[in-house]
């Protein structure tokens, strides 16, 4: 058993007063079997009641309305959670037989049931034509193999970059200039399984900042793949490893617009500067 505690703070500065704000906060880790927030507290610098609702996907989201003027508003949460490292799919031992994998995942119950991570979004779709034929599944792999050689390919072929990208930048763009950070390493990886009809879904979270991970500083993003038997297995791209203990979930959807930390809505518009700061300790 792992135990972090975690600090996550948001910023916001504006150019003029401010009138009328709603904000939504996708930051708080999320309850599965590898862990739990065992503590945690919330605060805003307005003082305002916040209060919890859960997105489509079921993760639960940190909500307020601000009704006074104002040009700078602070969000600090900070929690404990505890991650139980014997409960994370982390080789393929336990896969199916190569002929009775590949059955329930080609057939249509499975793919019904999983149209939604299978279909590409904006974000994530690769024309046919642009894919390497390295990047293509091969008849003879299981698929914790191919999207463990995916997850190094990806790995191989792009270069960590930050400010290269935005959060709108495509999957599509990173094949002819593949640079960016975590999102976009996700990004690629997920347009790549998917062209290859393989469920796969965009997570966001925190990292051990006490490794030397690419991407610790901020809030971290990485894959997870569903496999028959398996589940859902958590890869790493932009670290070129498997999400293990170090890595803690906050949510998952189909791409980083159902991931985004901060959503919100201000009252005469205007333009803003948002400084995100991201603490992650193991606590001995």
């Amino acid at each position: 058993m792992v135990t972090y505690h975690i600090s996550y703070e948001a910023e916001n500065h504006y150019d003029q007063v401010v009138q009328e704000a709603l904000f939504s906060f996708l930051v708080i880790p999320c309850y599965d079997i590898t862990q739990q927030v065992v503590a945690e507290r919330i605060e805003n610098s307005l003082d305002i009641p916040m209060y919890r609702s859960k997105n489509v996907f079921g993760f639960e989201t940190l909500n307020c309305r601000v009704a006074q003027p104002f040009s700078d508003f602070k969000l600090q949460v900070t929690c404990t959670v505890s991650k139980d490292e014997k409960r994370i799919v982390l080789t393929g031992e336990e896969s199916l037989p190569l002929e009775e994998e590949r059955k329930i995942w080609q057939s249509s119950d499975f793919v019904v049931d999983h149209y939604l991570y299978i279909h590409q979004s904006d974000l994530t779709h690769l024309a046919a034509d642009q894919i390497p034929p390295s990047f293509l599944y091969q008849g003879h792999q299981g698929l914790f193999e191919f999207a463990t050689a995916l997850n190094q390919g990806v790995y191989g072929m792009m270069e960590y970059a930050p400010g290269a990208t935005t959060a709108q930048t495509k999957a599509t763009d990173l094949l002819t200039q593949p640079t960016g950070v975590c999102q976009d390493y996700a990004h690629l990886m997920l347009g790549l399984l998917r062209h290859n009809q393989i469920p796969c879904r965009y997570v966001s979270g925190y990292l051990n900042q006490g490794q030397d991970f690419l991407g610790s500083a901020q809030m971290h993003a990485w894959v997870e793949v569903r496999i028959p038997k398996l589940g859902w297995v958590g890869f790493d791209p932009t670290n070129n490893r498997m999400a293990d203990e170090n890595h803690i979930k906050v949510a998952d959807g189909i791409d980083y617009s159902d991931c985004s930390p901060l959503r919100g809505y201000i009252k005469p518009p205007g333009s803003n500067k948002t400084e995100h700061t991201v603490q992650v300790v193991v606590q001995q």
